[in-house]
Order: C-alpha cells, then structure tokens, then sequence
C-alpha cells in the first residue's frame, strides 16, 4: 500500500492551522509522540514511517524519506508521522485542581513545556486565551513530549472563564508580585500566565487579584514561560 500525491498534499498543509481547523486534523511527529497517541484516545487517521521504521508501527504505511520531508515541518524530519482527529466536545470535568490560565503565549515550544509541567503535576485541564498559539502546532506538540495526549486545552476569553469560576480568587505572574514562597494559594484558585515579552494583559489586570513573582539572585530579565510555569504548578501543588 502506498501514498498518493493528493493525500501527501493533505497532509503536508495540515501544518498550517486554518486546514487543521478545515479537515478536524493534526500532524503527529517522532517515534514517541505516535506511541503516546496510540496509547491515548484520540483516534488516529494514518501512520507513516520510513523502511527503517514502518516494522515498529503495524498497519503503517511505508513512506520515502522524500515523501516524510515534504509532509514534516521539523528541521530533522521523523522516520514516523502520525494524523490524528481532533477530538470534538470536550468538557471540563471538575478536577479541584487550580484552573491554570495561558494569557497570549506565543511560543509553541512554551505552550508544549507548559503542558508538559502540567501532565507531571498531575493536571488534566488548561485554559488558553484565544490569542495563544494552536495546541497542535507541531512544535507544541513536540516540546509536550506526549504530555498533549493527557491535558485538555481550552480556548476561552478571560471574561467567559471568570463567569465560570465565580467564586475562584484571581493569581498573575508579574516581576512586580510578592514572593511567591509566600503565598498561600486558596483551592479556588485562577493562575494567570502572561505573554513571554508583555507579561499579563491589561484587561486581566483590571480585575482584583494578587500578582506573584518567582524571586531570583541573578542578572537575567526574567524566567523563560514554560520554567516560570513548572515553578508556580510546583508551589501551588505544595500549598
């Protein structure tokens, strides 16, 4: 069984996020990320893999090295490439974990590290502003080592998620808050993290809340995302 060119088309412009929204499918890359989707529940479209790969992933179709290269976004293409369908109505299901909230992150390698940090610290939900990069963008996915499979990402304005949790108590990173060591984080709880350059919005910032920093003894400007975010998950998990 072999590829068409048409299909190799499809495939090749679901890197951009209008046709993943278009055809309700993603890219998966790399012989870890395609084992964690097959264990998860998303249903899988096809499996590509190159001859030295195609043993490893049964019901796979054998695919040229050219043919992964024109399909991949990756500098070093994967000898496997996995569509997946993005699953539809997804819910949230209360988990009394803080609700953690991703206000414009741009950086699809942030967005990855930060889901990762949220698979390890045992979350199962994130909600992202709709001005966050695509949670299938193939680096998110990348950097998310698999976590992408176990976390639910929800877009949703600010305003619609504070309807929802009324009675939650507003947190934002900021290099201005107070130490985060000592805070004690309410259950009920909203943590903002803000753009990597911009830091949290304005419009977030008018409601009432506490800003917190991570205090640091360097000369760095400031925590890159996705670390800045392992650090508060680890202190609002310990409180």
């Amino acid at each position: 069984m072999s590829i068409s060119k048409n299909e190799l088309k499809k495939i090749s412009s679901l890197n951009r996020k209008s046709k993943r929204n278009e055809h309700g499918l993603f890219i998966v890359e790399g012989e870890k990320n395609c084992k964690e989707l097959i264990k998860s529940n998303f249903e899988v479209e096809i499996i590509l893999a190159s001859p030295k790969a195609v043993s490893l992933f049964p019901g796979a179709i054998e695919c040229s090295k050219k043919e992964l290269e024109r399909i991949s976004n990756l500098k070093n293409t994967s000898d496997v490439i996995a569509v997946s369908k993005i699953p539809k109505d997804l819910n949230y299901e209360n988990d009394e974990k803080p609700i953690i909230y991703l206000d414009n992150i741009n950086d699809p390698g942030n967005l990855g590290s930060i889901i990762r940090s949220l698979d390890w610290f045992g979350f199962k939900h994130v909600f992202c502003s709709h001005n966050t990069v695509d949670q299938y963008n193939n680096k998110a996915i990348m950097a998310s080592m698999g976590s992408i499979f176990r976390i639910q990402a929800h877009y949703i304005d600010y305003r619609d998620l504070k309807k929802k949790f009324t009675n939650h108590t507003l947190y934002i990173s900021s290099l201005k808050g107070d130490n985060i060591k000592e805070i004690q984080f309410i259950k009920k709880a909203i943590m903002v993290i803000g753009n990597e350059s911009k830091g949290v919005s304005e419009e977030i910032k008018k409601n009432k809340h506490q800003s917190i920093k991570i205090p640091g003894n360097g000369k760095a400007e400031s925590l890159n995302a996705g670390v800045a975010t392992g650090i508060i998950l680890h202190e609002m998990v310990k409180n």
